[in-house]
């Protein structure tokens, strides 16, 4: 006997399957970005002991100044004549040399001081002394981490005076290592020596539990997922990390596991990391009486470098080389089969632009034509034009900008454009939780495309006599485009708005959300109806 089950055709089928592709699905899973914390305000210079300044009689008729190189002498002359012409008492000239010490550090040095030893003031000549903040030590405290120690000890080159910007980058460095937050930052000098205190805390572990609705009827809709952390493993300074996904009411319909290993490779904060994954997906919905089950893997190695780390902006780069695998099967028989080796260069970071933060990624990717890898007109392709030899680029840009008090915007956007077709894993898809919320992830695909949102917030603080710590109520639209090369099948727009709110008590996080459609049906309802996204998650 012969079962044959009718399969949408042209796009309805691409999209059908796409939905249960692991490759798609896996997009869509909740990644929690740590931001590294800025550290505290960069430590000032011992003040200046007014008892230790030595009294001098005389009125002072010029002024000498030494160890102030490299910076120019004509930066003090203003310093320099406000005391020119006077006759000083200790608290005089307790704050005269504070003044010149001000000249120093308002150059990039910190921890300047300036000294005036016991001196006969002959001539009327004053002679100061400038230290620019030399560092003969470093030790870090609260809790001991080599790795911390290294980019210290390579940042902060003893026997010198500290630049703030050498400082700044310093401790932001240590507080990228994961786990690590720098407490304090302290500057003391004892018996003539710099030394510098760093206080770190550090967090062995972490994990972070979220439970949603934003699966579809296929693969969900309701999802769970599970982020967790693991550091100091074989070394300060490393991290072994894994998510994991699946659908706790229908166990077989999706499940996804993703490891990854990151250490250090060098004191200037380079890290390198190996990962891999395993997805596996069993659709419900219009696909169930398909027999249809999905199967991918990848394994990935990257490297990444800190370019600039600063308060006001931090830029990294990064290298990464991956293989994915990914099948489809309709009743026990191949129906897709992709196979692609990429090289991916990335280029991304953060800075404050025009009164807002900016955070901003940018990649370009080119498929690799090795052996095994699918070629255009493959019968088992995801797409019959697509191939794994390929080069695109992506952006993805996110502003978030004060209007008011309380009240904020934030305007993102993302998009790719692609040297030929591709194939489903490197396509890009409208729907989900970031752009067109009102649908689901990849109900429309496609070679190339933009994306965007507008989100405007209102932070109401605690409410409900604290028993809500935070919550914030907004408003949006979104939505983007998308078309394939050659004319080919998929592409289209979708746009939708709607409101909701975030809210969180202690390490609980709450989110509500009501999306409308606007220019098109939704697949799983098959009409414009509402959709209403739910989220809880836990921090540990």
């Amino acid at each position: 006997m012969v079962v044959s089950v009718a399969l949408p055709t042209g796009a309805a089928a691409q999209v059908v399957l796409d939905r249960a592709d692991p490759t798609v699905i896996q997009r869509t899973l909740p990644q929690v970005a740590t931001p590294a914390p800025a550290p505290s305000q960069a430590p000032a210079a011992p003040p200046v002991d007014q008892a230790a300044v030595p009294p001098i009689t005389g009125v002072i008729r010029a002024v000498t100044v030494t160890g102030q190189a490299p910076i120019p002498l004509d930066a003090f002359a203003a310093a320099i004549a406000a005391i020119t012409g006077q006759k000083l008492g200790r608290d005089g000239l307790a704050q005269a040399a504070d003044s010149l010490a001000a000249v120093a550090r308002a150059r990039g040095y910190p921890f300047a001081t300036a000294t005036i030893p016991a001196q006969p003031l002959t001539d009327g000549v004053l002679r100061v002394t400038i230290d620019l903040g030399r560092i003969d030590a470093v030790r870090v405290i609260g809790k001991s981490n080599a790795a911390a120690d290294r980019i210290l000890a390579r940042a902060l080159r003893r026997g010198q005076g500290v630049r703030q910007r050498d400082l700044e980058r310093a401790l932001l460095l240590v507080g990228d290592l994961p786990g690590v937050r720098v407490v304090d930052t302290r500057f003391v000098r004892q018996d003539g020596f710099g030394i510098l205190l760093v206080t770190i805390d550090a967090d062995p572990a972490s994990a972070y539990v979220q439970i949603d609705n934003r699966g579809s009827k296929e693969v969900g809709p309701i999802r769970s997922t599970l982020l967790a952390s693991l550091r100091g493993i074989a070394q300060d300074g490393d991290e072994f990390a894994v998510i994991a996904s699946q659908t706790p009411l229908q166990l077989s319909e999706f499940a996804f596991l993703r490891a990854r290993y990151t250490a250090p490779l060098t004191a200037s904060g380079m890290i390198v990391s190996i990962a891999g994954s395993l997805a596996r997906s069993e659709p419900g919905g219009a696909l169930a009486a398909l027999d249809v089950v999905g199967r991918s893997a990848d394994a990935a190695i990257a490297v990444q470098q800190p370019l600039v780390r600063t308060r006001k902006q931090s830029w990294w780069a990064g290298l990464e080389l991956r293989a994915l695998g990914s099948d489809q099967m309709i009743a026990g028989q191949t129906l897709r089969r992709d196979r692609l080796s990429t090289l991916t260069g990335t280029f991304n970071g953060t800075s404050l632009v025009g009164g807002g933060v900016l955070r901003a990624e940018l990649t370009a990717t080119a498929g690799l034509p090795f052996d095994g890898t699918t070629r255009e007109g493959a019968p088992l392709a995801s797409r019959l034009d697509g191939d794994a030899s390929f080069a695109s680029a992506t952006y993805a840009l996110d502003w978030v900008r004060p209007l008011a008090p309380r009240v904020s915007v934030n305007v993102a956007t993302a998009g790719q454009i692609a040297s030929r077709p591709l194939l489903a894993a490197v396509e890009l898809g409208v729907g989900g939780p970031a752009f067109a919320r009102a649908y689901d992830y990849a109900e429309r695909t496609g070679d190339q495309g933009v994306l965007g949102s507008l989100e405007l917030r209102y932070d109401a603080g605690r409410l409900i006599g604290n028993v809500i710590d935070r919550a914030q109520l907004y408003g949006f639209v979104d939505g983007g485009m998308v078309d394939n090369l050659r004319q080919g099948f998929g592409g289209g727009s979708l746009a939708s708005t709607g409101a909701g709110a975030r809210v969180g008590t202690g390490r609980f996080d709450w989110l509500v959300e009501v999306a409308l459609p606007l220019n098109a049906d939704r697949f799983d309802t098959g009409n414009r109806n509402p959709r209403v996204s739910l989220r809880l998650a836990r921090a540990f």
